[in-house]
């Protein structure tokens, strides 16, 4: 089974999980982790181990992490593995073409490597781009 991990500072996992869900009608089991909020959390690792321990070894987790380097990414660190696969610098255009993915196709580190390049072709300093747009044809 494929599992999906966004985990972050604050609360940008869960915002990115949410416009997933909205945006793929929920069709995904997405577990967030939202480090170093305001509210009463318990220990980072411990969050992490218990939710590792509830998935199959057999099991596919893909984890979206905020920050390389930062915090959250290092607690994930020690679980990457052929089967465990940590991309950092999430966005919704990654999330999105890797839960996209039919189950049925692995997602070895090829295929996510094809993904996280098409996926920074995503990031565009618009300024830029040279575009002649006539609004006046709408």
């Amino acid at each position: 089974m494929r599992r999906f991990i966004f985990a972050s500072h604050h609360r940008m996992a869960y915002g990115l999980k949410e416009t997933v869900a909205f945006l793929t009608n929920g069709s995904k089991k997405i577990h967030d982790i939202n480090a170093y909020t305001a509210n009463e959390e318990p220990d980072l690792e411990v969050t992490i181990n218990n939710l590792f321990s509830n998935f199959n070894p057999e099991d596919e987790v893909i984890v979206l992490t905020d920050l390389m380097g930062g915090s959250v990414y290092q607690k994930f660190y020690p679980y990457m593995n052929d089967r465990v696969h940590i991309i950092c610098g999430m966005n919704l255009p990654l999330a999105m073409s890797l839960l996209l993915v039919p189950e049925k196709e692995t997602l070895d580190k090829e295929r996510i490597s094809n993904i996280v390049e098409e996926c920074r072709k995503q990031i565009i300093y618009v300024n830029q781009l040279d575009t002649a747009v006539d609004y006046d044809d709408e």
